[in-house]
């Protein structure tokens, strides 16, 4: 019996702590105990039958008991015989139970303390939420507090309250929101046309680009402040490769699906700040990539509107502003032709391990092939380029780089179409890779 006077009374100590935390299983009082093989908790003052197993849950504090196993009958029966046998009498041994005892009302306080942490945790996540319009609200009025002076110390936060914005302004109602509150005015204006920090005006082109991309309420407030003459300006004159890449891409952003903005801005600076990207011998391949593809966009933008606008009655007012915009005419005047032909005939060694980069260019050459073929087609610096690109990639394993050879191959049979350049007929053994 001693056994079993010691299981009493762990037991009855660890239920004790366990209603502390406000154990619930209070059905089934008075009913019988139907044991199966799986634990089930025993309720209060609820009766079992003899001959189960029998535990305290250290986890819950809640007493459970199931059937015995097959493989426990045989120690149960012996412990009973054993304990039959004993003096009931015989003071109950201590000196193992007090550890028991206080591990297992240590583990009951414990999860009591996670569930009152967790409560304060919640409550605190309530009070400190914020919409993405009270964030935005707060970002534009925090950077209107830093001083105006450029302080290191300050620069830190500037950086993070931009890329805040940057995440939050892809949304189109976020980017509005961001505008009406003057957002423009009194966070990006300062920063793109006053700040001496590099880093704060690429931060503040991305945050502008980010609100303008497919968002034409607020193209419309960004071309009213005149960030276009702005942004074609930092083109022209900067030779920081993230500047003119965050440049690029806020210009590209507020010109896209814009009519409007690029016939006013194109056919003034916009243009010839793009042509100087591509003829500035500081300016890295992939910077030039991304001019081309703007420029190749805006041609293939007005074609598929006219051809697409013909029989829609609607887009007739669409139709005339983009029948009005003469951006290839202001590409020929800026010396585009020669500036493109200069980048690959000087640059196609560094283009060998770049077929992203490659692809790029191609489809500009595709897209702008009827404005500069005359010129191209004799450019033999240009031919030679082409072809070392093409026969490396056709003798590649990669999948990508042979699709890429095949747009070469194509625009090479138009271009340079004649007998004398053999190159076309047969790949050349000394420019393959």
């Amino acid at each position: 019996m001693r056994g079993y006077k010691f299981f009493t009374f762990v037991a009855s100590v660890l239920i004790l702590g366990a209603l502390q935390v406000g154990a619930t299983e209070t059905e089934n009082k008075t009913g019988e105990f139907v044991a199966t093989k799986d634990w089930q908790v025993i309720a209060e003052g609820q009766a079992i039958p003899k001959g189960l197993h029998v535990r305290i849950n250290l986890q819950t504090g809640l007493k459970e008991a199931k059937l015995l196993d097959e493989s426990e009958r045989g120690t149960a029966l012996q412990s009973q015989q054993e304990g039959q046998a004993a003096d009931e009498n015989e003071p109950l041994s201590l000196d193992y139970k007090p550890d028991i005892i206080e591990e297992s009302l240590r583990r009951v306080k414990e999860k009591k303390k996670s569930y009152a942490e967790l409560r304060k945790a919640y409550k605190e996540f309530q009070k400190n939420f914020r919409t993405d319009g009270e964030l935005i609200v707060q970002l534009i009025d925090q950077y209107r507090n830093f001083s105006k002076t450029p302080l290191e110390s300050e620069l830190r936060s500037k950086l993070d309250s931009l890329e805040n914005l940057e995440y939050l302004l892809h949304q189109i109602d976020n980017a509005l929101l961001f505008i009406d509150n003057g957002g423009l005015d009194d966070v990006l204006l300062p920063i793109v046309v006053n700040d001496t920090n590099t880093a704060l005006r690429i931060s503040a082109m991305r945050v502008l680009g980010s609100l303008a991309s497919n968002n034409p309420k607020a193209q419309i407030k960004v071309f009213e402040k005149n960030f276009g003459s702005h942004l074609a300006q930092i083109l022209s004159s900067s030779g920081n490769a993230g500047e003119i890449s965050a440049a690029l891409h806020a210009f590209g952003a507020l010109l896209r699906k814009f009519p409007l903005a690029q016939q006013r801005i194109l056919s003034t600076s916009g243009t010839q700040a793009l042509i100087k990207v591509l003829q500035s011998p500081d300016v890295e391949l992939r910077s030039k990539s991304k001019v081309v593809t703007l420029i190749s966009d805006l041609v293939q933008e007005k074609r598929f509107v006219l051809e697409t606008s013909k029989d829609a009655p609607d887009a007739a007012s669409t139709m005339a502003q983009y029948v009005l915009l003469e951006f290839q005419p202001w590409l020929q005047t800026h010396g585009y032709c020669p500036a493109l032909d200069n980048v690959l005939a000087k640059d196609y060694l560094h283009l060998l391990e770049q077929p992203e980069i490659v692809e790029q260019f191609a489809t500009a050459l595709e897209t702008t092939e009827d404005l500069c073929s005359a010129s191209w087609s004799q450019s033999s610096g240009l031919r030679h380029a082409l072809l070392t690109v093409r026969n490396r990639y056709a003798n590649s394993q990669d999948e990508y780089r042979l699709e890429v050879s095949q747009v070469l191959s194509k625009l090479c049979e138009r271009l340079f179409n004649k007998p004398k350049h053999t190159e076309l007929q047969t790949i050349d053994p000394n420019c393959s890779g």
